[in-house]
């Protein structure tokens, strides 16, 4: 048996990702949502899906703002998560120069959690926003703890078998198919970043890569994660998609500097 988790990332960042997350899940492809709580389209997000069944909701934890114009910052007075205007630094590998107090870090992400939840979302797991965990000495070891506290799965523990080739180009249904057949029994993991093609998104974009190819590439997923066929494939190959809290844990992930907590 293949059982496959899917998860639609960066939900509220935009109201170009909250419409294409919202259709992807209308299809029934998407069962993982991963939900930005410091970003502005919170509200609108929760009202799209927050109370929708056969969705599980998880808190993306967001320490950095990666684009040049469409910024955003802590929700907490948190200075040494900030730059010069304020905003989380771009890049959480700019935490070798400018490392932020844990426990600064730590209360921003109770914020998070704290918003999301009185937004009307049910969480079940966390995970972190571009990984500033490789980073940050300590905070994968804070951050283990502090999502047992709270009782949730810790999306960790479930990315260990990542779909192969399917973050390198556009999926299409035909390149998706052909993925799903090469693969033998077992549990698999498939994230993407689904976002409406508009001016919002094109207004996106670094350095690294421009807001043209982010929002071509996320419009893409947008297409793929809401088009029936991608279902049908699923079912054809004897794929189940399935949520995280019915997945089985894997091997840990570790991601940071520092022996992890048992």
């Amino acid at each position: 048996m293949k059982t496959l988790i899917t998860r639609a990332d960066d939900y509220a960042s935009s109201h170009a990702a909250n419409q294409a997350i919202a259709r992807a899940a209308q299809a029934g492809f998407v069962k993982n949502i991963s939900v930005m709580a410091v970003c502005p389209f919170v509200e609108e997000a929760a009202g799209l899906l927050a109370h929708k069944d056969g969705l599980c909701f998880g808190l993306h934890i967001a320490l950095n703002s990666e684009w040049d114009v469409m910024r955003w910052g802590p929700l907490t007075n948190a200075p040494s998560l900030t730059d010069a205007r304020g905003c989380f630094y771009q890049d959480p590998a700019q935490f070798a120069e400018h490392p932020p107090r844990l426990d600064e870090v730590m209360a921003e992400i109770e914020a998070q959690y704290a918003r999301l939840a009185g937004a009307g979302f049910h969480l079940s797991y966390a995970e972190c926003h571009m990984l500033p965990e490789r980073y940050l000495p300590g905070l994968q070891q804070r951050l283990a703890q502090w999502i047992r506290e709270k009782g949730l799965l810790d999306f960790s523990f479930y990315m260990d078998r990542v779909l192969p080739h399917m973050d390198e180009v556009a999926v299409t249904p035909g390149l998706f198919e052909k993925v799903l057949s090469g693969l033998g029994d077992g549990q698999y993991c498939y994230v993407a970043h689904p976002a409406l093609y508009g001016e919002e998104m094109l207004q996106t974009g670094n350095a690294l890569c421009s807001g043209e190819e982010i929002a071509r590439h996320r419009a893409a997923d947008a297409a793929f994660m809401a088009d029936p066929r991608t279902l049908e494939i699923c079912r054809a190959q004897g794929v189940a998609t399935i949520r995280l809290d019915e997945a089985v844990p894997g091997e840990y992930r570790v991601f940071g500097p520092g022996p992890m907590l048992q």
